[in-house]
This record gives C-alpha cells, structure tokens and sequence, in this order.
C-alpha cells in the first residue's frame, strides 16, 4: 500500500495524499517523510455513508487554519468516526468532536 500511495502522490503532484482505510483508520503521504498512520477512531461504525466526505472536508478545513498535515489528518479522523457512528449520512456537531478527542462534552473542557 505504501508503494501505491507514493506512486499516487507523484503521479497527481500533490503534496499530501489521505487514504481513507476503513476499520484500520488512514493514512497520510508526504513527500519525503515516512507515510503516517492514524488508527480509526471510530468506537461503533453503523454507517460509512458520508464518512470520506467529512474525512477531506475537515482534512482540507484543518490545513487552511494552519494545522501541519498530521494534525489535519487526525481532526479528519476524528471527525469521520463521529459521523460513521450515526445512521445514515450524518452532521458533525462541534460537541462531538470534542468529545471524541477529550473523551468529554465541550462545556466539560472548559
């Protein structure tokens, strides 16, 4: 999988490259850098309908508000398994993105 990944990243020229790999989370190539893995985070999966659009939604939301490809990447997993969990294609409330990454509702971290 990696050979492809690079071989995809060259042929399309682009700098990042996020593969959605299901129940094994995703991974992340960057030119000249080790391919990153981010395990799924997903807790139930019920749905994946909408799941890759909110994963290079909040992929690309993160990389324009200046976080590094990494960091992107897991907002964008995160993200995505919040929304699996839902029947259905699914909304992202910002309450349960936070309670993904914390563990607890949005008033809660605070």
């Amino acid at each position: 999988m990696d050979a492809a990944g690079a071989i995809l990243q060259e042929r399309w020229k682009v700098p990042y490259l996020l593969v959605t790999m299901g129940d094994q989370g995703m991974k992340l190539y960057q030119k000249f850098l080790t391919p990153y893995h981010t395990p799924t985070r997903a807790r139930e999966v019920f749905d994946v309908s909408g799941a890759g659009d909110t994963a290079i939604s909040f992929f690309t939301a993160g990389l324009a508000v200046g976080l590094n490809a990494m960091e992107a990447a897991e907002l964008a997993n995160h993200a995505a398994g919040v929304v699996v969990s839902k029947l259905g294609t699914a909304t992202l409330k910002p309450e349960e993105l936070m309670e993904s990454f914390f563990g607890l509702e949005a008033d809660e971290a605070a």
